[in-house]
């Protein structure tokens, strides 16, 4: 009696074990944390339009969009996108240079759009045909400093097996009814997957 117990429980146990063996997402994105990151206080953070390689309006309007879409999903921030209007009045608006920000920008932007945070992406590399490239770097500025307090970069290319089988993990668990290998072709989605990776950095 006892032999029959311990069997069924092994039974479900390894049932149970199957049931929740599902792969892992791959972390492709590398990320550095400020020492003190959870002093601050962020609710509301802006996205501002990307810069670096010679981006076309719809380029950077397709992986702005990926990105507010999956920050918003995946970390706990309001993120609020800003065009380039909403930036023209504001002094210093160029807060792109490698590792360094003008404070009147951070400020003024503060006060506008009541920001806790600004998210700043420069996009090093991409090619948006098969095989696709994308690579981008991400600061997360404190309005209170003016001091990058998160940095994340990412550098994927379609060709390589560990960003194939990472997408393809990303894609069974986002959406099991079509191929995963459309999203090779697709900047869209491949922009989407650049930007959750970031996202789950954060």
């Amino acid at each position: 009696m006892r032999l029959s117990m311990l069997t069924a429980l092994c039974g479900l146990m390894l049932t149970a074990g199957c049931a929740f063996n599902q792969p892992a997402d791959l972390d492709l994105a590398s990320a550095s944390i400020a020492s003190d990151f959870e002093t601050y206080q962020l609710q509301r953070v802006g996205l501002v339009p990307l810069s670096g390689l010679d981006l076309d309006a719809d380029q950077e309007r397709v992986l702005r969009s990926a990105i507010f879409t999956e920050f918003s999903r995946g970390t706990p921030y309001e993120i609020v996108p800003l065009d380039t209007p909403d930036l023209e009045e504001v002094p210093g608006s160029d807060p792109y240079r490698r590792g360094r920000y003008d404070p009147r920008t951070i400020i003024a932007l503060a006060r506008r759009y009541q920001l806790d945070g600004v998210l700043v992406t420069t996009v090093t590399d991409h090619q948006f045909f098969e095989p696709q490239r994308l690579s981008m770097q991400m600061d997360l500025v404190a309005t209170e400093t003016g001091v990058a307090i998160w940095n994340g970069s990412i550098h994927l290319d379609a060709s390589s097996p560990d960003v194939r089988n990472a997408l393809r993990v990303y894609c069974q668990r986002v959406d099991e009814s079509e191929s995963w290998e459309v999203n090779l072709l697709s900047p869209r989605s491949f922009a989407h997957f650049a930007a959750h990776q970031l996202a789950r950095m954060l």
